[in-house]
């Protein structure tokens, strides 16, 4: 036999056995976090909702280092 049908045919087993082995698509497994929050908001999209992180509890001194002309939302940025 020719060679190349050799390399065939294992070329062949190997695609069978890789695509047999995967595993197979568990839509239980979706994060649907987005999608409850399309449902909540879908009479009115008026509510803001943020990311903000509520200030520490605590005072955390005065800033050390220089002020610099940057600025991310209400915070100045410094260099130390």
């Amino acid at each position: 036999m020719k060679y190349w049908l050799f390399l065939a045919a294992a070329i062949l087993v190997i695609a069978f056995v890789l695509l047999q082995s995967r595993e197979r698509f568990q839509p239980e497994f979706l994060d649907k976090a987005q999608v409850r929050q399309t449902v909540s908001m879908e009479d009115s999209s008026h509510r803001q909702t943020t990311n903000h992180v509520d200030p520490a509890p605590y005072s955390l001194g005065p800033v050390v280092g220089f002020e610099t002309p940057f600025q991310v939302n209400q915070y100045r940025a410094f260099v130390v």
